[in-house]
């Protein structure tokens, strides 16, 4: 299982690689085999210790102790003497894995591509569309800077402690080219409302943004009925919105 996220990563020979979590070391020892350079970071220090004495020879290997979250990805691949940008590869823990990914996926001139291991609703989350069960304000962040996808399910039998959930394994790629910072920010604040008051109307939730009777026309111009709900609306709506709204 972990030659084939690695196979999935498709790592190149000049990459340099980021994995968070060695752990035990899995996809450690395939990912040094193929990667230019490896920097595996870890908030375990008995952990860490093992992977320092396991690949302290390797000179293209650093391991990095610590919360990967303490920082940004560029800071630890600077101290690591690496430059960026880093292929993410890892098997993340439940727990953490969403604000990793998110970290990973606002900071593309540190990570290109993000690979890596996490609960399967919660990778749904992220790929998912308006109307889907699983959308939400996480699906519309994660599309605002990236594009994903799920590449395929991992059972709990792969894994020692066996978890008592279904794995996914998803890939995700900042946007090419960048939206608009600023409509960029201006949209997910729109989203946030909107999904932080689903039983509400969109054009209620809105309230705080601009009056209703404007956002029911803005939604109206849209060719949306004025009783939209927040889940209802795509990334691409949310900045049409935007757009029309008072920066």
């Amino acid at each position: 299982m972990a030659e084939r996220i690695v196979d999935a990563a498709r790592v190149a020979p000049s990459d340099t690689v980021v994995e968070v979590g060695p752990g035990d070391g899995a996809l450690t020892r395939p990912l040094a085999q193929r990667a230019a350079r490896l920097l595996a970071i870890e908030i375990d220090p008995l952990r860490a210790e093992a992977r320092e004495r396991e690949f302290g020879s390797d000179a293209r290997v650093r391991i990095a102790r610590g919360d990967v979250l303490g920082k940004p990805f560029s800071a630890w691949l600077a101290e690591a003497g690496f430059e960026g940008p880093a292929l993410l590869v890892a098997n993340l823990p439940y727990n953490a894995a969403t604000p990793i990914l998110l970290a990973a996926i606002q900071d593309p001139a540190a990570i290109f591509r993000s690979v890596a291991t996490l609960q399967r609703e919660v990778a749904r989350r992220f790929v998912a569309h308006a109307g889907d069960a699983a959308y939400g304000y996480l699906s519309v962040r994660a599309a605002a800077h990236a594009r994903g996808r799920v590449l395929f399910d991992l059972p709990p039998s792969a894994f020692q402690p066996r978890p008592k959930v279904v794995s996914s394994v998803l890939e995700l790629s900042p946007r090419d080219p960048p939206l608009d910072p600023s409509l960029r920010a201006r949209a997910l604040r729109l989203a946030s409302l909107g999904f932080r008051t689903r039983r509400k109307t969109l054009a209620n939730a809105l309230a705080p943004a601009g009056a209703r009777a404007d956002w029911e026309l803005a939604l109206e111009s849209l060719g949306k009925d004025i009783r939209t709900r927040a889940e209802e609306l795509s990334l691409e709506d949310f900045l049409d919105l935007a757009r029309m709204a008072t920066p």
